[in-house]
């Protein structure tokens, strides 16, 4: 894999700062989405901006949501673009960000239960029964991102339909600050779900946030999911973290061609030395992502096909995939 660098697009001073991975998509026509921040004079504001190679497209103000709650883009295609500003607040766009509008987002009979979990950012996938997969945290805390939801959309409406816990006795989990969603379920927090070919991969990045951001997580699992929720195969683990020298932690975020996870380290710390890594879901192989010169502060967010996306806190930088 090499990376070849092409235009780099300016979004403003620490724009992609926060979250970690930041939430940017590649767009079938090689086009990027991102949830940025935008200083303005009253403080800062949340935008969702649609930017190609050339420069800006185009830029919506999203309405400001529940504290704690990050915003998650949904990328209908041809039939528009939806973002969710917290788990109650849909904003409904066509395909050029244009005619936004705000929707509620309601329960459905089978999500009724889901609680007060708010939206933990990233990129939305969809699955096979036409809904999207979200990742929500639980209602007792605006970090451990436990809860897989489905988001129905439908026209103009938006329903949650229904809401799953991992199997916390699939995992090596060896006992984090909160190992249980509230409830008393023992289940590790999910960094990223994707559907691909009728296939769900969920990316498990340990037994609570706080200990990956932090201290040290005590796992990492990129695992195939049968037709119960249950691992089938595990794509690729670490385990053991706790009873070894240093911090470590591994983030993961699905590319938008349904092909792989990018793994990020947490801490410089480990074999890796803070070098991120491209997952096969097919046949679990592992190879490091290129550094690309004069870009060091640039990491790698998405891959489509040829195209690649990286970002800085304040830049996006389109490239191209060769060999």
């Amino acid at each position: 894999m090499k990376l070849l660098p092409g235009p780099r697009v300016d979004l403003g001073e620490g724009a992609l700062a926060f979250p970690h991975p930041p939430t940017v998509c590649l767009r079938a026509d090689g086009s990027a989405l991102a949830v940025v921040a935008q200083r303005a004079e009253d403080g800062w504001g949340t935008e969702v901006v649609h930017v190609d190679d050339s420069g800006e497209r185009a830029r919506v103000l999203l309405p400001e949501g529940e504290f704690g709650a990050q915003p998650v883009i949904l990328d209908l295609g041809a039939q528009g673009v939806v973002v969710l500003a917290d788990d109650r607040t849909a904003v409904f766009c066509d395909d050029e960000l244009g005619s936004p509008r705000v929707v509620e987002v309601v329960d459905g009979p089978d999500a009724a239960d889901r609680g007060e979990g708010l939206t933990a950012g990233g990129i939305a996938r969809a699955a096979a029964d036409g809904g999207f997969l979200v990742v929500l945290t639980d209602p007792v805390t605006f970090q451990n991102a436990r809860t897989i939801a489905r988001l129905l959309i439908d026209g103009d409406s938006a329903t949650w339909t229904s809401v799953e816990l991992l199997a916390g006795a699939d995992f090596p989990m060896a006992g984090g600050r909160t190992s249980t969603a509230p409830g008393g379920a023992k289940a590790p927090i999910v960094g990223d779900v994707l559907e691909a070919r009728g296939i769900r991969f969920v990316g498990v990045e340990g037994s609570d946030t706080m200990s990956l951001n932090r201290y040290g997580s005590d796992f990492f699992t990129v695992a195939e999911l049968d037709s119960g929720g249950r691992v089938a195969r595990r794509v690729y683990e670490e385990s053991g973290w706790k009873k070894r020298a240093g911090k470590h932690g591994i983030r993961s975020r699905f590319t938008s061609d349904e092909t792989s996870a990018i793994l990020t380290p947490v801490f410089s710390t480990g074999d890796w030395k803070g070098r991120q890594r491209m997952l096969s879901l097919d046949d679990g192989a592992l190879d490091e992502v290129p550094r690309i010169r004069g870009a060091a502060e640039f990491a790698l967010v998405d891959v489509r096909d040829d195209r690649a996306l990286l970002a800085s806190s304040d830049e996006l930088l389109f490239a191209r995939v060769v060999g």
